[in-house]
């Protein structure tokens, strides 16, 4: 790990770009909406290896919650492989108890989330959104003055953390005057974000948050819960509603869902708004199920591949004078 580390800070974190000829009119430039969706949004990944792999140069990135997490070590110059090496790291569940640091009395959360952010920082070290070549936007919220922030300055670990702050799960995060959790509440697709901050042309969103339709026709299991668990499950379930906060029903199971609902909604009008929409394969999975990595990552080099004509459709040169302005982005309209 610590190798990998120090060949980081060789890195170019430019080695994917592709420069493109104007041919007498502007080229695109294409940014990218990462959403929040725990270890769903090891999808992500997949995303980026084929982009990557085509020569698909993503001017700015912007994310949400895990969206934050993988698009940050992207725009520090970590490539589609190396963050599937991470993942792999991590697919063990002893491992992520390593990194859990439990709040006694849980007043605040479950989680102080330090131990998860040093591990970031293994990675990051003390980068800075100034230090990157391609533009990258963090989302979180401040939960007193109920502002979307999009943070793009200072330490890229520090906005990650905020960012991932799992409300009732994490604690929230003291940034400046501002007490923040996971920008998955807010925005869980930041297409909004990257209209107005990320100085595009294009957006294509990619979004691991169940669609209405995969909901209605029962394909999507939004209880995040497998939908048919083993034996052994079924047996201990009384016993873990009684001790587990977090249990299927418990207060912060609850609370957690109850964001769920909200955020498939507020998703569904993100995507709208986007110029193309990646949606990977949904199944039904346990937000930590890091244990998956590989099925998740596959799914989004599976899409990506799908819709590969799409995306270099947006890359098309653009007429100026035939261009019209999109309206109605919610950029447009909330800072």
């Amino acid at each position: 790990m610590f190798s990998r580390i120090l060949s980081f800070f060789r890195r170019d974190p430019a080695r994917h770009r592709v420069e493109r000829p104007l041919r007498g009119s502007a080229a695109p430039k294409l940014g990218l909406a990462l959403s929040s969706g725990g270890a769903r949004g090891l999808a992500h990944v997949g995303v980026l290896q084929v982009l990557e792999e085509n020569d698909i140069e993503i001017h700015a990135i912007a994310g949400s919650s895990m969206g934050a997490y993988v698009g940050a070590l992207w725009a520090a110059g970590f490539s589609g492989k190396d963050l599937e090496e991470l993942a792999a790291e991590m697919h063990d569940r002893r491992q992520l108890w390593k990194l859990a640091d439990p709040i006694v009395p849980p007043m605040k959360g479950l989680f102080h989330g330090l131990k998860a952010k040093a591990h970031l920082a293994q990675s990051l070290g003390d980068l800075t959104f100034e230090d990157l070549e391609r533009r990258l936007l963090v989302v979180t919220v401040d939960i007193d003055t109920k502002e979307r922030l999009v943070l793009r300055s200072g330490s890229l670990v520090d906005a990650v953390h905020a960012s991932c702050a799992m409300p009732g799960i994490i604690a929230p995060v003291r940034l400046g005057d501002h007490r923040c959790v996971d920008g998955g509440v807010v925005e869980p697709v930041p297409v909004g974000s990257l209209q107005k901050y990320g100085q595009v042309d294009r957006i294509v969103a990619v979004s691991v948050v169940p669609t209405f339709e995969e909901i209605e026709a029962g394909l999507a299991n939004v209880g995040d819960e497998p939908v048919d668990p083993p034996l052994w499950k079924r047996a201990t379930a009384a016993l873990n509603r009684n001790l587990n906060l977090m249990a299927p029903g418990n207060a912060i199971d609850t609370f957690r869902q109850s964001i769920r609902a909200a955020q498939i909604r507020l998703a569904h009008d993100s995507i709208a708004r986007a110029d193309l929409c990646l949606h990977p394969g949904h199944t039904a999975a346990l937000w930590h199920d890091y244990s998956n990595f590989e099925k998740f990552i596959e799914a989004g080099r599976e899409v990506a591949t799908r819709r590969l004509d799409d995306i270099r459709a947006l890359l098309e040169p653009i007429d100026q004078a035939h261009e019209t302005h999109r309206e109605g982005l919610v950029g447009d309209r909330v800072a």
